[in-house]
């Protein structure tokens, strides 16, 4: 047999229940975000040793973004103080969400590395452009032109080949890549 439950207490409990989630998940977040942090500013700096190892230290330069991609660029410099290059982080926005990408360009114009720090891509699929697999395709090529996607065949010097299934996310980092690019032509004067 079915016991009547008063609708005004059941409101009541539930709202109840709902406040001590809310302490609980706010307390858990004011424990845990210094920690959070500290983990994203970790693989940042180790995304811009990764992308241009010749750097040993890294300043954050002043840069205004047309294109809403560019996060922050940082000026490497080697052991002496010599320049040799620039990070960019970039997040463009893939099929699962926003990408977030570092891109190492040396003086000259080349892009050195890229690699993507985070992702909420399809596993399987767009997952695959933090592997090696595609993002060495990167690597040493020229930025006198932007870059472009192919989805098959032998690229040429400003060509990427998409993830196969993954269109999508190949054109949000090639994306990402050349407002990097963008960025410090216009930091340059002109690359």
């Amino acid at each position: 047999m079915q016991k009547n439950e008063n609708p005004v207490v059941l409101s009541a409990v539930l709202l109840v229940i709902s406040l001590v989630v809310a302490l609980l998940l706010a307390f858990t977040n004011s424990v845990t975000k210094d920690k959070i942090k500290e983990n994203t500013i970790k693989e940042q700096n180790a995304a811009k040793q990764e992308v241009l190892p010749a750097a040993a230290e890294f300043n954050e330069t002043e840069f205004t973004d047309d294109t809403g991609l560019v996060k922050a660029v940082f000026a490497g410099k080697d052991s002496g103080g010599s320049p040799v290059g620039w990070c960019v982080n970039v997040t463009p926005s893939g099929y699962g969400g926003e990408l977030d990408i570092m891109v190492g360009i040396l003086n000259d114009g080349t892009v050195f590395g890229m690699k993507v720090v985070y992702h909420s891509e399809t596993a399987g699929l767009g997952a695959k452009a933090a592997e090696s697999g595609f993002s060495s395709q990167f690597t040493g090529k020229k930025t006198d032109e932007p870059l472009s996607v192919i989805k098959n065949g032998t690229p040429k010097n400003n060509e990427i080949v998409a993830i196969s299934g993954a269109t999508i996310t190949s054109t949000a980092v090639k994306n990402g890549v050349n407002a990097a690019v963008d960025a410090v032509k216009k930091l340059n004067g002109g690359v």
